[in-house]
This record gives structure tokens, C-alpha cells and sequence, in this order.
């Protein structure tokens, strides 16, 4: 009995010894500038208990004082992860193809652009008839995707379209001809500089616009799909965790969760009858 106790009374002593010595990974955030959103993000980071945050603007912190984890915010930040000082590096909201381009080691992601085939579904389901969708693309990776899904939109005729950075003439072409514009992530072709003569030639020809993100759909886009800040946190705080508990790297990805944006004025001005955006949504996650 008194060797039980004895075994008991170390067990007590021991296990806060242990515990004390296991600690939080570091986790170093780079943000490329100060604003009330990102300011959003570190905040609510720093309320999870699995890792540590300090964060940082524009920079990486001195080699001493680096954690065990990256993550940085934006394309801008995108060549900080080229140094080997972290065990995982991860990106926040940065552009799928520009990420696949730079061939990072140790690193994963959560992509700022939504999936084109997510873009495709919600059109599918705002338009219910016979369409013409036309598709200006730029980098060969929307031509190959598109026409892997044309197969799987009966109602809908596709015009995809080669055009060149800034090539307005063409994206005109092509919205003359199409009853809807499907707008890629490209930033070469969809900018602050074309983004007004895009939506000008798609309200003289009457035709709809599904814009790459929620910006469009403010500007003048028809709808889009798009993930809410709270959305991206909570989806990277589970991919830091998974890494974390099991030491195994997630492949990088498109957001999971999403939500829709209409523009209900343009809607009107082109007489479509549209959902709500939750109706959509719900559509579109039980298709």
C-alpha cells in the first residue's frame, strides 16, 4: 500500500514536469501591411490554443528570433517562404497559379481565387436554359478545365476564347457573342484598369456577368462566389492543426466553405428572376 502511494505521489509530482515541457509551436504571421481586416486575422489566430502567433509586417522577423511555423497573407509575401528556417510554411489567400509557380518546399496553401468549376455551378444554376457562356482566358489551365467540364453542362454552349494581358478588344468580342461572361481569376486579363470597360460593354449587350470574386459583384457583376474572412481563419486554423498533430504537410486547396454574392440591381436591369443568396448556396452544396 504504501509503495501504490508512493508510485502515486511521483506519478503527481512528474506529469506537470511533463506537460510544462511541451510547448506551443511558434507560429510567425506575416501580414504586407496594417489594416483593420488583417489586424482581424492575427487577433483571431492568436485565440487558438495550439500555437503561439507573432506577427510581423512586410518582413521576415532576424533568423534568432524566427518561430517553428509561417504563414504569410497575399501574392505580395509569396517569396518569403523561399527560405528553409521554418519545418511548414503556409499561405494565406494568394492566387492558385501563382503559387504553383514558385515550386515551394515545404509549403502548402489556401488559395485566395475560387475553383472555376464553383463559378461554372452557381451560373448553371441561376441561368435554368439553353446559354452561350463565353470564357476569355489567358493561361492554358482555364482552356483545359473548361473543357473537361463542358461535358457536364448540356444547356450550356461554351465559347473559350485565347485572349492577350489587357486584350479588351477581345473580351468585347466575346461578350457581344454570349449570353453570359464567366470571368476567370486572371488578373492580367480582369484588373482595376479593364474592370469598368468590361462591365460598360457587358451592360450595352445586355450580357450577365459571373465575376471572379466579390469585388465584381460590387462593381457591377452580376453574382459570384467568394469565401468570407472567417471562412479562410477557421479552414487554415484546421489545416495548421492537422499539421501539427500529425507532422504531414496538406496538400494546398481552394477554400472548402463559400458563400454567394448578387448584385440584385443588375439582376433587375437584366430581368432575371435570381435566388437568394443562401438558396443558392444550399443549391449548389447539395448538387
Amino acid at each position: 500500500m504504501k509503495m501504490l502511494l508512493h508510485g502515486i505521489l511521483i506519478f503527481l509530482i512528474f506529469i506537470p514536469q511533463v506537460f510544462s515541457q511541451i510547448k506551443n509551436p511558434v507560429v510567425d504571421l506575416i501580414l504586407p501591411t496594417e489594416t483593420s481586416e488583417l489586424e482581424y486575422i492575427s487577433k483571431k489566430l492568436s485565440k487558438n490554443n495550439s500555437f503561439n502567433i507573432k506577427t510581423y509586417i512586410n518582413a521576415l522577423p532576424e533568423e534568432k528570433h524566427r518561430g517553428d511555423l509561417l504563414i504569410i497573407v497575399s501574392d505580395k509575401l509569396l517569396p518569403l517562404m523561399n527560405t528553409d528556417s521554418y519545418s511548414a510554411k503556409f499561405a494565406l489567400y494568394v492566387n492558385s497559379l501563382n503559387f504553383k509557380s514558385k515550386k515551394l518546399n515545404n509549403s502548402s496553401a489556401l488559395f485566395s481565387d475560387q475553383p472555376i468549376q464553383r463559378q461554372l455551378l452557381l451560373l448553371s444554376h441561376i441561368f435554368n436554359k439553353k446559354i452561350i457562356v463565353g470564357i476569355p482566358y489567358h493561361n492554358e489551365f482555364y482552356k483545359n478545365v473548361l473543357k473537361k467540364e463542358s461535358d457536364n453542362y448540356s444547356d450550356l454552349e461554351f465559347l473559350i476564347v485565347k485572349t492577350e494581358v489587357d486584350d479588351i478588344r477581345t473580351v468585347s468580342k466575346v461578350i457581344q457573342n454570349s449570353d453570359v461572361l464567366l470571368s476567370t481569376p486572371e488578373n492580367k486579363i480582369y484588373n482595376s484598369q479593364t474592370i469598368r470597360s468590361i462591365l460598360l460593354s457587358s451592360y450595352r449587350h445586355q450580357t450577365a456577368v459571373i465575376g471572379p470574386n466579390e469585388g465584381f459583384v460590387t462593381a457591377g457583376a452580376l453574382a459570384s462566389v467568394a469565401t468570407s474572412s472567417d471562412q479562410y481563419i477557421d479552414e487554415l486554423i484546421t489545416i495548421m492543426e492537422e499539421y501539427i498533430k500529425t507532422n504531414r504537410l496538406p496538400k494546398p486547396k481552394y477554400p472548402k466553405n463559400f458563400v454567394v454574392k448578387t448584385n440584385k440591381n443588375v439582376a433587375e436591369s437584366l430581368g432575371i428572376i435570381i435566388s437568394s443568396e443562401e438558396q443558392l448556396v444550399k443549391i449548389m452544396k447539395d448538387d
